[in-house]
């Protein structure tokens, strides 16, 4: 018994030490001082790593890395609202809008020590990328590595990092400074971003008998574009007797009176499932699901899930 409560201590120390080990430079600021317009400048991210001799881990500079070269901007409104921009390498441009909360010092409620967003996919996140610390013409994240050894398997590991920072480029608090540096954005409120995705077409069962029914696909995709004023549905399908030959289809969608919590795509009515993000359909007793694969809907995105499912032989 005490060597299960000491392993279980153990566990809970080696958990705090991993959740406890981001940190962010604060240096306070009034609310006028902190609204405006960030542009992320630094984010760098170096997954967790078994320490052995001769092996050093990527890290990834999803600012400078020409796979990413990502060019992002936040929208610190001062109310409850704001907006995150996005372009990657692809040229691919978005804005979506985003929830934002403010946590004031303790010492002087006057003064903003820390700024968090999130969007319809992250909704209450309050950690790592999405919970900032602000400073004077700042707001920043740092999550060290720390060293540690697994308790089973007694390897050495190395926890994962990341770093980001972001610098006020202007007062604006709307979408101006961030349109004229980006060009022309695909616009999604809160909502529709929640809905946007790349989903796959999981294999329908028997609700009463439970029993599988025989997928007729090799694989089965939805890329779901829900911007505003060009909403979109294409089909990336192949048949499991042709697994080699894709089709691809543009096809009708329309949403229901409530939004985005139904959607018709070809005919076909879904119903959102709130606790895995995706959606469902119930016909003649048999249950069929689309599962969201992909928050990013570009063509990227889908040729690289549709090529894991292409058979190598």
């Amino acid at each position: 018994m005490k060597n299960i409560k000491r392993l279980l201590a153990l566990m809970l120390l080696l958990s705090f030490l991993l959740s406890a080990v981001g940190c962010y430079f604060i240096s306070g600021q009034r609310m006028r001082n902190v609204k405006g317009t960030y542009k992320l400048t630094h984010y760098t991210y170096t997954p967790k790593y078994e320490r052995r001799e001769g092996y050093t881990p990527k890290t990834t500079d999803y600012i400078n890395d020409e796979e990413y070269k990502y060019e992002v901007y936040l929208v610190v409104t001062g109310t409850g609202t704001g907006y995150y921009v996005h372009k990657d390498a692809g040229g691919n441009a978005y804005v979506k809008e985003v929830t934002l909360r403010y946590e004031y010092s303790s010492d002087d409620s006057s003064k903003v020590e820390y700024v968090i967003f999130n969007d319809a996919i992250s909704v209450n996140k309050d950690d790592g990328f999405n919970r900032l610390g602000v400073a004077k013409n700042n707001l920043n994240y740092t999550k060290n590595a720390i060293d540690y050894t697994e308790l089973f398997t007694k390897r050495p590991m190395r926890s994962e990092a990341l770093s980001v920072r972001w610098e006020k480029v202007s007062r604006d608090t709307d979408l101006s400074y961030a349109e004229g540096q980006v060009g022309a954005l695909k616009k999604y409120d809160y909502l529709s971003f929640g809905a946007r995705g790349i989903f796959e077409l999981g294999s329908a069962w028997d609700i009463v008998t439970g029993e599988v029914k025989e997928n007729p696909y090799r694989y089965f995709f939805y890329v779901i574009d829900t911007a505003d004023n060009a909403v979109s549905v294409t089909a990336y399908y192949a048949l499991a007797e042709s697994p080699t030959e894709q089709v691809v289809s543009k096809v009708s969608v329309e949403k229901g009176n409530d939004g985005w919590n139904l959607i018709t795509i070809d005919g076909t009515a879904w119903t959102l499932d709130q606790s895995v993000k995706g959606y469902y359909n119930e016909t003649d007793g048999v249950r069929s699901t689309l599962n969201r694969v992909s928050s990013d809907v570009s063509d990227k995105s889908i040729q690289s899930l549709v090529e894991g499912r292409i058979p190598t032989e």
